[in-house]
C-alpha cells in the first residue's frame, strides 16, 4: 500500500545527505524533491526495513549485476576485513555481544561487520555477525557470501594476518581459492623469510619487494618480503622513544606505571622478577629486524610486485569502514530488533556503494573533488513554485558550471529548468 522502492531510495539518499534515524529521514524529506516520497510515512520506512531484512541477498545480487553498467568493476580480486559496530544499550539478543572491539570500547556490546570490496573499493557484499565472532570465523562467512552472490568466478581473496588460521589457509587452497595474506609476525615462517638473503626490487618510493624460499614452506605457496623504508624509519624512532622511556622508569626504582604496561611493546621489552624491572636488550635488538617489513603469503602466480601492491590495497576497505562509521554514521543504532539492525546495515552499505560510484565517475571525469563534495554541490540546487497567467510552474535554479560538469560526469540529465505542476494536469471537478 506504499511505494517500497521510494522508501528504500529515501533511506539510502538520506544516509548520504543527512544520516540519522528514520525520523530524521522523514524530516529531511520535507525539504527535498524525491520522486515517490510524497506519501511516505514513518511506519513505511520501518516496514521497508522488515522487507529488506528478508530480501537483502536478492537486493545485493541485483546491485552487483547493475554496478558494471555504471563503472568498471574488477571482481577478479576481493578485499575482505571486519570491524566492530557498537550498541549503546542492550541491543538485540543473539547479535549484540561483548567481544574484541576494534573501536577500543570493550565495555559496549557490539556486532561484527564483515565487508568485501573489489580492488577499487566497491562493495561486493557484507555479513553481519554476533559481536563475539572472531575474525577466523568471520572469514568463513564472508567466503560463503562471495560464493553465493558474485556473478563471476572465484576472485583472489586478500585479507590481513589476523583473519585466517593455518588450517583455513589449507582448506581454502584445497577448495580451489587463491589468496594473498600477510604472514603473522614473529612466527618461525616470518623469521625464516626475513633471514633469507636477496636483493630487493623497488616498486615505488615507499615499497621494495623480494621473493624468498624457506624450508618447510607450504606446497604451492610463495613468500614475498616487503620493505617500506619510510615506515622502517618511523618504527625505529618509535622503538627508541619507548626504550628510552622504559630505561628511565626501570632505573628510577619506582616501577613502571600500569598504563604503560598496557602497551604490547612495553610488555615485550621488560623483564620483571623479584620486584625488579630491567630492559630485555636481546628482544629489543631482535625486533629491529621487523622495522618497516612484512611477509605476504600467496598461492597465486602473480609477480612479487603485484602481490605486494594488491595486499597494500587493503587500505581501501579500511577507508570503507571509516566512511561507514563517519560520515554515514552506521552507529549509533536506533533499532532494537535483529531484522531491523541487519536491514539498517544493508542500507548503509548501499549508500557507501553509491558514494563510491559517484567518486569513481567524478574521478574519471578529472574533476578536482571528492564524491561527497560533488553531492554537496548538487544539493545546492533549489526548486520553487511560480504562477504565470494562472498556470502553476515548478522552476529550478540555474546550474553553476560546476554542477553542469558534475551532471556530465555522472552521465545523467539534470531536472527540467521549468515544468508544469502536477496539479495543472488533474481533471476539473471537486
Amino acid at each position: 500500500r506504499f511505494d517500497l522502492e521510494a522508501a528504500v531510495r529515501a533511506m539510502v539518499l538520506g544516509r548520504l545527505s543527512c544520516p540519522g534515524s528514520e525520523r530524521k529521514v522523514m524530516a529531511w524529506l520535507e525539504g527535498v524533491e524525491l520522486a515517490g516520497s510524497e506519501r511516505l510515512r514513518l511506519q513505511h520506512l520501518y516496514r521497508t526495513l522488515d522487507v529488506l531484512a528478508l530480501r537483502f541477498p536478492e537486493v545485493e545480487r541485483a546491485y552487483l549485476g547493475g554496478l558494471g553498467r555504471l563503472v568498471e568493476v574488477d571482481a577478479s580480486l576481493c578485499l575482505l576485513d571486519t570491524t566492530s559496530v557498537s550498541f549503546h544499550g542492550e541491543g538485540p539478543e543473539g547479535l549484540a555481544e561483548l567481544g574484541y572491539s576494534r573501536d577500543k570500547r570493550p565495555d559496549l556490546r557490539q556486532m561484527v561487520l564483515g565487508v568485501m570490496t573489489s580492488s577499487e573499493g566497491l562493495p561486493l557484499g557484507h555479513v553481519v555477525l554476533p559481536g563475539s565472532t572472531v575474525d577466523v570465523e568471520a572469514l568463513v562467512a564472508e567466503v560463503e557470501v562471495l560464493q553465493e552472490r558474485l556473478p563471476v568466478g572465484r576472485p583472489v581473496l586478500v585479507f590481513d594476518r589476523g583473519m585466517v588460521s593455518e588450517q583455513q589457509l589449507r582448506e581454502l587452497a584445497l577448495d580451489g581459492w587463491k589468496y594473498i595474506a600477510a604472514a603473522r609476525l614473529r612466527t618461525k615462517l616470518t623469521r625464516a623469510a626475513l633471514a633469507r638473503p636477496g636483493r630487493y626490487r623497488t616498486v615505488a618510493e615507499n615499497l621494495q619487494v623480494k621473493e624468498v624460499k624457506v624450508k618447510g614452506g607450504r606446497p604451492g605457496e610463495r613468500l614475498v618480503v616487503c620493505h617500506n623504508p619510510l615506515e622502517a624509519e618511523r618504527d625505529r624512532k618509535e622503538r627508541e622513544r619507548m626504550v628510552q622511556k622504559l630505561q628511565a622508569m626501570a632505573g628510577s626504582g619506582k616501577g613502571v606505571p600500569k598504563e604503560l604496561l598496557r602497551s604490547a611493546a612495553a610488555r615485550r621489552y621488560l623483564k620483571i622478577s623479584g620486584g625488579t624491572v630491567r630492559l630485555d636488550e636481546t628482544r629489543v635488538k631482535a625486533d629491529a629486524r621487523y622495522d618497516g617489513k612484512w611477509v605476504v603469503r600467496t598461492n597465486t602466480a602473480l609477480p612479487p610486485q603485484e602481490i605486494a601492491q594488491r595486499y597494500k590495497g587493503l587500505w581501501r576497505i579500511e577507508r570503507a569502514f571509516r566512511t561507514l562509521k563517519s560520515p554515514l554514521e552506521i552507529h549509533p543504532l536506533y533499532h532494537w530488533t535483529e531484522r531491523r539492525v541487519r536491514a539498517h546495515v544493508g542500507v548503509c552499505v548501499l549508500a557507501y556503494g553509491m558514494l563510491r560510484v559517484v567518486e569513481r565517475l567524478v574521478e574519471k571525469a578529472g574533476l578536482p573533488m571528492s564524491g561527497q563534495e560533488a553531492l554537496r554541490k548538487l544539493e545546492r540546487m533549489t526548486v520553487d513554485d511560480a504562477n504565470v497567467g494562472g498556470l502553476g510552474l515548478r522552476v529550478r535554479s540555474d546550474l553553476t558550471p560546476e554542477q553542469k560538469s558534475i551532471f556530465a560526469a555522472l552521465r545523467t540529465t539534470p531536472p527540467p529548468r521549468v515544468e508544469p505542476l502536477v496539479a495543472n494536469c488533474l481533471p476539473a471537478g471537486p
